[in-house]
């Protein structure tokens, strides 16, 4: 059975979008770096098959996609200072690892830290705001393989998901960056000056 197709800005893409969270069912959706996969990230089901798909590593975590800057107390703890790293970076094409709270899915969650990402993309800030409920992601890739940002190599590829988002993307994966060391690590990509700076890591010219 081949996936079904919607547009991010479907006016109906909500309620498609909720009950594919509640009925373990896998999503293709777009950011503001590249397509991603997940679904619901404590639904066993949906986890399983999404390494499946990606040939991806059991004991790999997933990112946890969230709609707002604020839902992210939720799933981790933000000090003072980390707030002021992530109202500078968030919404934007950066996955922070951040020291995990009680509250995160164990699917996002490595050691002490929880992958979190704001996506400042359309289809964040409508329908899943209007849910207000993270999905897990990861690249629509198999493992190893270049990300695809093509919906007809999509569907070709990853034939076995439920329900693809087409919407626009962006041109590469997001950087990741660990705000829960000291000081701050960029463990993935590359940043600005500025980003640098707010990080500590680039002294004021």
């Amino acid at each position: 059975m081949m996936p079904t197709v919607f547009t991010h800005d479907d006016p109906g893409i909500a309620v498609v979008l909720q009950q594919a969270l509640e009925t373990s069912q896998t999503l293709i959706f777009p950011t503001d770096t590249v397509y991603g996969i997940g679904g619901n990230p404590w639904d066993a089901r949906t986890l399983d098959r999404v390494r499946e798909l990606k040939q991806r590593a059991a004991d790999q975590p997933f990112t946890l996609h969230l709609p707002t800057v604020a839902s992210i107390a939720r799933y981790a703890r933000v000090d003072a200072q980390i707030e002021r790293w992530i109202d500078a970076l968030l919404p934007g094409p950066y996955t922070l690892l951040l020291p995990v709270s009680g509250g995160a899915p164990a699917s996002a969650v490595s050691g002490p830290t929880v992958g979190i990402r704001v996506p400042a993309h359309p289809f964040f800030a409508g329908p899943v705001a209007h849910l207000d409920r993270p999905l897990f992601g990861t690249s629509v890739n198999v493992h190893g393989q270049p990300p695809l940002s093509d919906i007809a190599e999509i569907i070709d590829r990853f034939s076995r998901v439920d329900v693809i988002i087409s919407g626009p993307v962006g041109l590469g994966p997001s950087a990741i960056l660990d705000l829960a060391s000291a000081p701050p690590r960029i463990l993935r990509g590359e940043v600005g000056e500025d980003v640098e700076r707010l990080l500590g890591l680039r002294s004021e010219d």
